[in-house]
C-alpha cells in the first residue's frame, strides 16, 4: 500500500513504473496503428490550439520522465481525450468545439495529465494481482462462492477505484495543483478561475 502523492489517499500498487511505461509504449503504437491515417498534421488549427494550451500547461504539470508528444485524431463524434503512460496524449476532434476556447480545452488536459502525474495507470495495472489475492479467499472462506466474489471486487475494488481516480484527476486538474498554469491565462487577459486553497481531496 501507498499514499498517492498530493493527494494522500491509500491504493494498492504491486507493478512499477518501469513496467507502467512498457504498458504505454505498447498502448502508443497500437493507438498510432489504429488510427494513422486519421491524426491530424502540425499544421491543422486544431492541433495548433493543443499545442497552444500544453504550452501553458506542462511546464506546471508535473508530469517527468518522457518527453511529451501528443496528436489530434480526426473524429468529430468522440467527445474525448487521453493520457497513456509516457506522456502520451490524444485529443478527438469532437472534444474540441465543445471545449469553446483555450481555457475548456485546458480544464480537459488538465484532468487528463493529472492522471499521469499520480501514475493511475500503474495503479489499474496492480489491480488484477489484488483481486486475485481477493478471489483466492473468498474461494478459500466460502463455499458457492462465485456470485459473491463477483459482488465483492465490484463493489469493494472496480467501482470505488474508478470513481476516485476521477475525482482525484478533478481535484488536481482544477486548479489546485495547476494554479500556476491556469494564472498564465490570467496574465494574457483570461479571467482568474476562483480557487480554494484550503480545500483537502478527503
Amino acid at each position: 500500500m501507498e499514499r498517492v502523492p498530493l493527494t494522500g489517499r491509500w491504493r494498492f500498487v504491486c507493478v512499477s513504473e518501469e513496467y507502467e511505461a512498457d504498458l504505454g509504449r505498447t498502448s502508443y503504437e497500437q493507438v498510432v496503428r489504429d488510427y494513422h491515417d486519421r491524426i491530424l498534421r502540425p499544421d491543422d488549427p486544431r492541433h495548433k490550439m493543443v499545442g497552444r494550451v500544453l504550452e501553458r500547461l506542462l511546464p506546471n504539470s508535473g508530469l517527468t520522465g518522457f518527453a511529451v508528444e501528443y496528436h489530434v485524431i480526426d473524429d468529430d463524434d468522440e467527445l474525448n481525450a487521453f493520457v497513456i503512460p509516457g506522456n502520451k496524449i490524444f485529443v478527438y476532434s469532437g472534444i474540441i468545439p465543445i471545449c469553446k476556447n483555450d481555457d475548456g480545452l485546458a480544464a480537459i488536459l488538465g484532468h487528463e495529465i493529472a492522471h499521469n502525474v499520480v501514475h493511475h495507470a500503474q495503479e489499474n495495472a496492480s489491480l488484477p494481482y489484488l483481486m486475485t489475492l481477493i478471489i483466492g479467499l473468498v474461494t478459500f472462506f466460502f463455499e458457492n462462492s462465485d456470485q459473491l466474489t463477483r459482488m465483492v471486487l465490484n463493489y469493494a475494488l472496480e467501482l470505488p477505484n474508478s470513481r476516485a481516480q476521477e475525482t482525484e484527476a478533478d481535484y488536481l486538474g482544477l486548479p489546485n495543483e495547476f494554479q500556476e498554469a491556469f494564472a498564465s491565462y490570467t496574465n494574457e487577459g483570461h479571467p482568474e478561475p476562483k480557487t480554494d486553497n484550503d480545500n483537502e481531496f478527503w
